[in-house]
């Protein structure tokens, strides 16, 4: 294929929207066929003839641009439809590792053009995975939502979050996520999972019935529907992925999981790895270490899961009432906190929790 001069410019004329530096296209040759700067159309570029030799990016310094006929320092980018060298992207400026990801991003919307210019265009999915991941990490920059407009996948539009797990590998999912839902994203995580990033944020039950349908399996969904923009999705992805783990520990028996249903336990999983929940958990460590048969901390649990029923929970603990007063008695003496107390079975119950979490083994 050859990258043609019309197409070159537009790209160009697209980069330039959003980076300093003048930005040039070279053909398969060399030759520079798109450029900000038109005193340097029809001309060979230096850099972009070691790209094709080597196959690779090519970054330039002020001195290595000077050994250079006509070169400039700035990078400079391979580009590629279906594995074949077809051009090279190239951006001015004095620090070449400062613009290497900003034209990392600016080479995936050219080979999307290219692609959607001979009507070839790859799975949605495939073209769109490397900037997703980067626009949806923790503390992305702001150019990242500039670029996913260059694209038009509308970053600024509210999403919700749905975390899906397939008992068995799902392709195609996310092709047909896209399609199913206009403007939504998705991404694969992980062994079986996906993500999927839904404008409107309705309830997802009708789409997930029409899953087994596409000869996909699901084991378990965590919902989170609050939609959000781009610059808040990260948080909202933990927040499905706290929620999944907690719902598989906490209630297997749920399959459709929504924040509603264990909100307090996703909050606390967000919280482990935060040092400053240290205090919570000491009242229970000196529990544990006193309850060398752990006598103490089932009754605990129970107690809990008993709703702080006295009569229910000293049934099912084969207790007389007065045998479990006496080991709430024991509880409130080694920890500080009465189970009996509201406040104080509140603060326990969390620190049960997080230690249920393994939070306490990840501290020490």
């Amino acid at each position: 294929m050859e990258l043609s001069q019309t197409l070159a410019q537009e790209i160009v004329e697209r980069a330039m929207r959003i980076l300093p530096g003048n930005v040039n296209v070279m053909d398969a040759s060399g030759l520079i066929i798109g450029s900000g700067d038109p005193a340097r159309l029809f001309t060979r570029h230096a850099g972009a003839r070691q790209v094709i030799a080597e196959g690779r990016a090519v970054a330039l310094d002020a001195t290595a641009a000077a050994r250079l006929a006509g070169a400039q320092p700035g990078i400079n980018l391979p580009l590629y439809r279906q594995g074949e060298l077809v051009g090279v992207l190239g951006v001015t400026g004095e620090d070449a590792e400062q613009l290497r990801l900003p034209t990392e991003l600016l080479r995936l919307t050219a080979e999307m053009l290219i692609e959607q210019a001979t009507g070839q265009a790859p799975a949605t999915t495939c073209m769109t995975v490397p900037l997703l991941r980067q626009l949806l990490a923790p503390g992305a920059a702001p150019e990242l939502g500039r670029h996913a407009n260059l694209l038009g996948l509308q970053p600024a539009l509210p999403r919700d979050v749905l975390l899906l797990e397939f008992t068995a590998p799902a392709p195609g999912f996310g092709d047909w996520a896209q399609q199913r839902v206009t403007h939504s994203w998705c991404l694969p995580r992980g062994e079986g999972q996906w993500l999927w990033y839904r404008p409107g944020a309705e309830a997802p039950d009708a789409l997930l019935e029409e899953l087994p349908g596409q000869g996909w399996s699901l084991g378990r969904s965590a919902w989170i529907p609050a939609p959000r923009p781009w610059t808040g999705l990260a948080e909202t992805t933990q927040r499905a992925v706290d929620l999944l783990a907690v719902a598989r520990r906490l209630r297997p028996d749920l399959i459709r999981v929504t924040l509603d249903d264990l909100a307090l336990p996703t909050w606390l999983q967000g919280q482990a790895e935060c040092a400053r929940g240290a205090w919570l958990l000491e009242p229970l460590a000196r529990l544990r270490r006193a309850d060398r048969d752990g006598q103490l901390l089932a009754t605990l649990r129970s107690w809990f899961a008993q709703d702080a029923s006295p009569q229910a929970c000293a049934e099912a603990l084969g207790l007389h009432r007065n045998g479990l007063r006496h080991r709430l008695e024991r509880i409130q003496a080694l920890t500080g906190r009465d189970p009996r107390r509201f406040a104080d079975a509140a603060e326990l119950y969390c620190a049960l929790l997080l230690w249920d979490q393994g939070w306490a083994n990840s501290q020490s």
